[in-house]
């Protein structure tokens, strides 16, 4: 029998020891809610706050700012009116089609300062090749034309000029556009 004894006295200091165990945490997080209560409570009172203090040195009393580094970009836009050609091209075997839209001016924004040592006014320049933009813009196209081979006859011109992109793509043709700045160009940091 006195065995029985040791095993229900351990049973029960486990117990007592799990009781304590479980009242100890809840006194620690009663008292953590308490002084919470009793901080929000001084504020409600009227207590003030201390005044925040600006950044002044200490020489001569003047405002310390932070100096942030801003984003530098350039604008690039040509300096002539009518400087920007914007071309389709359509290709399917030995055949090439050109369809050209003049716009009265236009503009990208890049990150980085572009060197133009070599650039050719007479050339000009393929914007979205040469150039990494983050914004581009081109604006009032005024003038379009197309341009066909000599091969192909006057019927077969005036359905092909009819049909969409969608329909031209279907019958095999495929489409390379480029859109070119020509003349000087100007370069502002924006």
């Amino acid at each position: 029998m006195p065995v029985k004894a040791k095993k229900t006295t351990t049973a029960k200091k486990a117990k007592k020891a799990k009781k304590l165990a479980v009242k100890k945490i809840a006194k620690k997080s009663a008292a953590k809610k308490s002084r919470a209560k009793k901080t929000v409570k001084k504020h409600k009172q009227g207590r003030r706050k201390p005044a925040k203090r600006s950044l002044k040195k200490a020489t001569n009393n003047k405002r310390v700012t932070k100096k942030t580094k801003e984003k530098t970009a350039w604008k690039i836009s040509p300096e002539n009116s009518q400087s920007v050609v914007e071309i389709d091209i359509w290709k399917k075997d030995d055949l090439k089609i050109e369809f050209l839209k003049v716009y009265r001016s236009g503009w990208i924004i890049v990150d980085q300062l572009p060197d133009l040592s070599s650039y050719n006014p007479d050339e000009g320049v393929n914007i979205l090749e040469e150039f990494e933009f983050d914004e581009h813009q081109l604006h009032d196209g005024s003038e379009e034309a197309s341009i066909f081979p000599n091969e192909l006859p006057l019927e077969e011109r005036e359905r092909l000029l009819a049909l969409s992109e969608a329909e031209l793509v279907d019958e095999g043709w495929t489409l390379e556009s480029v859109t070119r700045f020509s003349g000087p160009l100007l370069v502002e940091q924006v």
